[in-house]
């Protein structure tokens, strides 16, 4: 892969395969227990250095309250790993690591935008994500990275399974008509079942579950003031 050392690579697979290891996907506890849930982006830019500095958002939300905002917190930290696909997380979970140290409240459950167990090794970014932190972590992506599936009929909440070598890993749902799927998978502590219900649970009238939906919202605002002061 141009820009980076094949070995590196080689390690990184096994670095993935070995946390995999650790991965439980069976519910911490009952999905209907969730009460708060983060959502987790990432943005990037390259305007204040030579080297692209990634931009972090985790909002917290209570999905008992009308999606009521709980706290949210940002981080930006300078970007060194390149955009490789199936190694994400080497290139945003630093900067959401930034993040999640300042989160004061103790969200039940996180979304990131990316993947969970959807993912050639298990190892998608929410997975990774759910392991180093041993929290419950689910991932949303927005278009198939890998895996089998049909496409869910054209309703909304319609969903159908999504396997990798004849194993179930998530499913793709239409949270809206007319709309492409998402992809749910679980990323640690949550079992495939719950994280499609927790998809649903969170889901307000858009097309993302609300938590990473929001957090994706307040970055690109974030993102715009930090690069109107830079200017000042």
């Amino acid at each position: 892969m141009e820009g980076v050392d094949d070995t590196l690579i080689q390690k990184l697979k096994a670095q993935q395969l070995e946390l995999a290891q650790k991965l439980n996907l069976k519910d911490r506890i009952p999905v209907e227990e969730i009460k708060t849930v983060a959502g987790v982006d990432v943005t990037f830019t390259n305007i204040w250095s030579t080297k692209t500095t990634g931009i972090a958002c985790i909002t917290v939300l209570d999905i008992t309250r009308n999606f009521e905002t709980v706290e949210t917190v940002y981080a930006v930290k300078e970007v060194d790993f390149p955009y490789i696909p199936t190694f994400l997380a080497y290139r945003e979970l630093p900067v959401i690591m930034e993040a999640y140290k300042k989160v004061s409240s103790r969200p039940d459950a996180f979304i990131l935008d990316g993947m969970g167990i959807l993912h050639p090794r298990k190892m998608g970014i929410a997975a990774h994500f759910g392991v180093v932190t041993d929290t419950i972590s689910v991932g949303c992506g927005k278009s198939r990275l890998t895996g089998e599936f049909e496409p869910p009929e054209n309703k909304k909440f319609a969903f159908s399974p999504v396997y990798i070598d004849r194993e179930l890993r998530g499913y793709a749902v239409r949270t809206k008509k007319n709309a492409n799927p998402v992809f749910i998978s679980p990323g640690n502590n949550i079992s495939v079942e719950s994280s499609l219900k927790l998809l649903f649970r969170t889901t307000a009238g858009y097309k993302l579950p609300e938590p990473t939906r929001r957090a994706h919202n307040l970055l690109q605002k974030y993102r715009k003031q930090l690069i109107g002061s830079s200017h000042v």
